[in-house]
């Protein structure tokens, strides 16, 4: 695997000294508290016009405000399922009666919502997302038609493994696509290690495939996705993308 360090670029801009502005006069004075009050009441006034525009937006352009009108969601918390079976955690329920014992939250919340076509793939990523953690998601989906529009969640996860400790987030999205369906999902999850450590740990034959502003993307090896590495001090954030479609 070809490795490629991360080299710092510090940017430096030099500006001449402005020159000395004349002392103003108590008139000039008065005219530039004149100009302040001006400028605040013209602000205000935009304010008052741009919050117009959105509203009659949604006049002239129904189906924005529907995109917010005819939204539901549903939150749903579940256990890491790498946990010991003796060890119960706090957040473990007892699944709702007509709600299958192994169901997840996912596939719950797509039974729930009437999602058909994208069920398999938002569970899958849902669970993909998740895995080793205990995590809470909210799911939000389209009221009127839910089989023919985009289904979402947003998951908070908390990592108790022995080699990592930490709260991450992340972000599963499935939208119908003729027949099919295709979705993907991001996670970020903080690590208290310089990235060029966890370079080591990736998968073998991941590949260095680019270098964003510092930050370096890996294709993963497997089709696994793939991985941003932003260095933060001494820490790296990773942010992980995935794909998939059914």
């Amino acid at each position: 695997m070809t490795r490629q360090s991360i080299q710092d670029r510090v940017l430096t801009s030099s500006q001449s000294p402005a020159p000395a502005e004349p002392l103003a006069s108590p008139s000039s004075a008065r005219w530039s508290v004149w100009r302040v009050v001006r400028n605040v009441a013209l602000a205000g006034m935009f304010a008052v016009v741009v919050a117009a525009a959105v509203i009659l937006s949604f006049h002239f352009y129904p189906p924005l405000g529907r995109l917010v009108a005819e939204t539901a969601s549903a939150q749903s918390q579940a256990p890491a399922e790498s946990k010991p079976a003796e060890s119960k955690p706090a957040e473990n329920k007892v699944a709702p009666a007509g709600t299958a014992a192994g169901e997840t939250p996912f596939e719950k919340h797509a039974n729930q919502a009437g999602v058909r076509t994208c069920a398999k793939v938002f569970a899958a990523l849902g669970q993909a997302l998740t895995l080793g953690s205990t995590y809470t998601e909210q799911t939000q989906w389209n009221t009127s038609s839910p089989d023919t529009h985009p289904v979402q969640a947003i998951a908070g996860m908390t990592y108790d493994l022995p080699d990592y400790k930490a709260q991450a987030a992340g972000v599963v999205f499935a939208s119908p696509i003729g027949q099919g369906c295709e979705g993907g999902f991001v996670r970020v999850a903080p690590f208290q290690k310089t990235c060029q450590e966890i370079v080591q740990t990736l998968p073998k034959g991941s590949v260095l495939a680019d270098n964003l502003s510092n930050s370096m993307l890996f294709n993963l090896a497997n089709d696994g996705g793939q991985a941003l590495l932003v260095p933060t001090g001494n820490a790296c954030v990773v942010i992980s993308v995935a794909r998939m479609a059914g």
